[in-house]
C-alpha cells in the first residue's frame, strides 16, 4: 500500500485502493475472507485531523509512505493494541501497545515504511497537524512543537504512551461503535488526548528525557549496533566506541536507549547470549567452549546470564 504522507484523505484513498472497496462519510469498513478493518477519519479544523483504525488482516499489511516535503506538519501515532513494525532508513523498530515505543511523533520528510503483522488485532489513534492548526487550537502547545522540530530536518520521536491516556483512548474505541453522538465524542476525546499528549512531551522535554533521531543518528546508530555484534567475543568500552563513531558518551547512551529500548550493555549482552545460542544449537561446541568465546572466565556466570536471557540453560539448548 503506498500512500503520500499528508492529508488523512491519502490514507482514505490508499486504503479504499488496498482493498478495492470503497469508503463513505470519512470512513472505511472492510470484514471479508478473515479481514476485519475499521478507518475512520475526523477533521477538527483544516490541517488537523484525527484518524482511528481497527484492523486485524490475514496477511502481512505493508505500507509505504513517501515524503510530503512539509516541514510544518506532523504526525503523531499512538498504539493501543498490537504492534507496527516501522522501517526507517533500513532500520527497523517495533511499535508496541504498552511498551516505551507506543507513541512515534515525526515529521513527514522521510520516507517510512510499516508493516501490520497478520492475525494480530492493531488499534490505534493518529493525528495529523500542521503548526498553524496547533497554533489555532492549542498556542500553547506551539512551543513544544518548536522545541521538538526546531529547523527542517527529518526527525522522529519513539516514546511511552502516557498511562492517562489509555482509559481515553478506550474511549474512543467504544464510542467508534456508538450509534448515536459518535463523532462528536470521538472529536472531543480526541482533543483531550492530543492536549495530554503535548502536555507529556512538554514534561519530558523539560527533563531532558525526550530524545529524537535525525537520518545521521539512525546511520549511525546502525554503525554501531553492528560494531557492537562483531565484537561479542570481546570486551567492549564505552569512551572507545563513540571516540570511533566521534560523538559523546551521553549521546551515544541516549539515542541508543530512544532507538533500540535498550542500553548499550544490555544490547551488547543479548548479543552475546544470542550468539552463544548459534552456536550451542550448531551441537558442534561445548557449553565451556562457548562461554569462554564469549568472554566469560566463569561456567556457572555464563550459563545463568544465558538462562537469565534466554529462559533456558545452555546444555537445554543442545539436548533440544
Amino acid at each position: 500500500m503506498n500512500i503520500q504522507e499528508g492529508s488523512v484523505s491519502n490514507y482514505m484513498e490508499a486504503v479504499s485502493k488496498a482493498f478495492e472497496h470503497s469508503y463513505s462519510d470519512n470512513r472505511f469498513e472492510y470484514n471479508r475472507q478473515g479481514n476485519d478493518v475499521v478507518v475512520s477519519t475526523y477533521e477538527i479544523i483544516p490541517d488537523f485531523e484525527i484518524i482511528v483504525t481497527r484492523s486485524t488482516c490475514i496477511r502481512d499489511i505493508i505500507v509505504d509512505r513517501t515524503p510530503d516535503d512539509r516541514p510544518d506538519f506532523f504526525h503523531f501515532n499512538l498504539v493501543k493494541e498490537g504492534n507496527v513494525i516501522q522501517d526507517f532508513n533500513d532500520q527497523q523498530q517495533y511499535m508496541e501497545a504498552g511498551s516505551p515505543t507506543g507513541a512515534f511523533i515525526y515529521n513527514g520528510l522521510f520516507p517510512l515504511k510499516s508493516r501490520f503483522p497478520a492475525n494480530v488485532t492493531f488499534r490505534s489513534v493518529a493525528f495529523k497537524a500542521s503548526k498553524a492548526a496547533i497554533a489555532e487550537l492549542i498556542p500553547e502547545g506551539l512551543s513544544i512543537i518548536n522545541t521538538l522540530f526546531e529547523d527542517d530536518r527529518p526527525k522522529s520521536y519513539h516514546i511511552p504512551l502516557p498511562h492517562e491516556m489509555e482509559k481515553l483512548i478506550e474511549d474512543v474505541f467504544f464510542n467508534e461503535s456508538a450509534n448515536f453522538g459518535r463523532k462528536m465524542m470521538v472529536m472531543a476525546i480526541g482533543m483531550h488526548i492530543f492536549t495530554l499528549l503535548l502536555s507529556s512531551l512538554k514534561k519530558l522535554s523539560e527533563k531532558d528525557e525526550l530524545q529524537g533521531l535525525h537520518i545521521e543518528d539512525y546511520n549511525r546508530l546502525i554503525l554501531i549496533k553492528d560494531e557492537i555484534v562483531k565484537q561479542v567475543e570481546q570486551k567492549i568500552n564505552l569512551d572507545d566506541l563513540a571516540s570511533q563513531f566521534a560523538i559523546s558518551v551521553s549521546k551515544l547512551q541516549r539515542d541508543f536507549k530512544a532507538l533500540f529500548n535498550s542500553s548499550v550493555y544490555q544490547f551488547y549482552t543479548h548479543a552475546k547470549m544470542d550468539e552463544a545460542y548459534r552456536r550451542l544449537k550448531t551441537g558442534e561446541y561445548s557449553v565451556m567452549e562457548v562461554g569462554y568465546d564469549m568472554g566469560y572466565n566463569s561456567l556457572s556466570k555464563f550459563s545463568s546470564m544465558f538462562k537469565k536471557v534466554k529462559g533456558i540453560s545452555p546444555k537445554e539448548v543442545m539436548a533440544v
